[in-house]
């Protein structure tokens, strides 16, 4: 099988950091070919560079073994290449037909010119053939804003197919979409090499690699480590290559003790409103109890963000009520919430979390800064600061370069262990968790669970919010699904198909389901 897409000796340096480090890649002609590799690994700049968005430091890039230059998209796009980014590039108010043809519209033609008016049935026409021909569920005359994001997404593949690119690169395809639309984008991805595509994916999800590739690529610290074809390797065999060890992917959730009957933190009708105006979380009310992990499933854009925000004391309620260990604590601010008890994993780590410049140390005590142990008077200990993170480092195994540096200097999974450590030390009766292994390398991921279970194990309470379905799936004793800001349904993971979960996170209920 010829070569479609070659990378030789492919370099990329930001400043005196090296990104991707003489990357070798070969990408057969109607093949899937997967990219994996940790957070951070050079994955994605990799494709930004056989896109056109970042131009090499050095190294060639060859197309059907001709090199060419691609200084923007544009050009990749001429020479056949079609990407499909993470976070989609659509216009929300336009309609699916208008996002199509976006940059390439067609006139109304008069004689043997083109005048200014765009051709809308002309448009229409090529649109509803394009949709039928690659087998989609979509009405061209739908808005972006009212259809799902598994629609959004085959959007994006739409407008890259009427480009006639025939190779197309997915950056993460699966990251927002149910169990269901994940099943359909397989089937279309393969239906696309069928027709002579060629695919490069990148993910970090191992399940859909074995699924879904012909051969797979390793890139790990900018360089390749490992090609292998998919019929000669495992998930275990691809997850040691990327971490370097031996990795436990399954999660042992065995329970040594029942759930407990008290209720540690509860919320009632808990309502708010977005700065439009607009009700993003309606008349949520759950309970979760001493030994419990709650999880909360959903799509991304579900009102799971603002839910958070409402537990965590980062929004205001317009209606309802919030209780943790029997007292009301709704609309408390975030300190009051720790000082009562509430150990916070927020979203984003360094948006909420952790502040970039300032020390290691510093990160460790952020939030329980007045914390008698360590300033009196107003005044920090700051020998008593260092050995909270010297304690931290050794119990969390947090790999550090600079024990004084910055916390920026650390990778993601290891920047996560800083707040997991850092929230669990102060032992709180309930820990919100909130994307918690968002970003982190697959051994950080094994660490991290194995945390979260130990302080349930302890008798605490935990409340998980994860975009990663098998993550809610695995450390879960109870599960709640929101869909537009409501409780879609609730299940128990251990008596449930992905299938009817993927169901719920689509808004549809179990008895709609059946009867569909």
């Amino acid at each position: 099988m010829s070569s479609m897409i070659q990378a030789i000796d492919l370099t990329k340096k930001f400043g005196d950091f090296t990104a991707n480090d003489h990357i070798n890649l070969d990408v057969k002609e109607k093949e899937i070919k997967c990219i994996v590799g940790e957070n951070g690994a050079g994955k994605s700049t990799l494709m930004n560079m056989l896109y056109g968005l970042l131009q090499p430091t050095s190294g060639k890039i060859l197309i059907r073994g001709k090199e060419v230059t691609m200084n923007s998209p544009v050009d990749a796009i001429a020479n056949g290449i079609g990407m499909v980014h993470q976070h989609f590039k659509l216009v929300p108010s336009l309609t699916v037909y208008e996002n199509i043809l976006l940059g390439t519209e067609i006139n109304v033609k008069k004689g043997s010119f083109r005048t200014p008016i765009v051709d809308q049935k002309e448009e229409i026409k090529r649109v509803e053939a394009l949709i039928k021909e690659n087998h989609f569920e979509l009405n061209p005359l739908d808005k972006i804003e009212d259809i799902s994001v598994g629609g959004r997404q085959r959007v994006e593949i739409l407008k890259m197919l009427y480009r006639n690119v025939d190779i197309l690169i997915l950056d993460e395809p699966t990251a927002v979409l149910t169990p269901q639309e994940v099943d359909e984008l397989m089937v279309t991805l393969k239906n696309l090499k069928e027709q002579g595509k060629t695919i490069i994916v990148i993910t970090h999800k191992l399940r859909e690699v074995m699924e879904l590739a012909d051969s797979i690529t390793v890139i790990k610290h900018g360089k390749v480590i490992g090609n292998v074809l998919k019929k000669d390797t495992s998930e275990k065999e691809l997850a040691q290559m990327m971490v370097g060890r031996d990795v436990v992917l399954t999660v042992d959730n065995a329970r040594e003790k029942a759930v407990g009957k008290d209720v540690v933190f509860g919320v009632s009708n808990l309502t708010t409103v977005n700065d439009y105006g607009k009700e993003v979380v309606s008349n949520i009310s759950f309970q979760v109890h001493k030994g419990e992990i709650l999880g909360i499933a959903g799509v991304e854009g579900n009102g799971q963000s603002e839910l958070v925000k409402l537990m965590t004391g980062l929004m205001e309620s317009t209606k309802g009520t919030m209780e943790l260990d029997g007292q009301d604590v709704t609309n408390w601010w975030p300190k009051k919430l720790r000082e009562a008890g509430m150990g916070i994993v927020p979203e984003d780590r360094y948006a909420q979390g952790l502040c970039r410049d300032m020390s290691i140390a510093d990160n460790c005590i952020a939030g329980y800064h007045g914390d008698k142990d360590i300033c009196t008077r107003g005044l920090y200990n700051n020998k008593k600061i260092k050995e909270k993170r010297d304690q931290f480092v050794e119990e969390f195994d947090i790999r550090i370069g600079d024990i004084d540096g910055n916390i920026s200097s650390l990778s993601g999974g290891n920047a996560q262990k800083v707040i997991i450590a850092r929230e669990l030390s102060a032992k709180p009766k309930l820990l919100i968790a909130c994307q918690p292994t968002r970003g982190v390398d697959i051994g950080s991921i094994e660490f991290i669970h194995k945390q979260i279970l130990k302080f349930r194990d302890q008798g605490n309470a935990v409340i998980l919010v994860s975009s990663e379905l098998s993550e809610i799936l695995s450390l879960s004793d109870r599960v709640i699904v929101m869909y537009k800001g409501q409780i879609s349904g609730e299940i128990c993971p251990k008596e449930v198909s992905t299938a009817a979960i993927g169901l719920l996170m689509a808004g549809i209920s179990s008895e709609e389901g059946e009867n569909a």
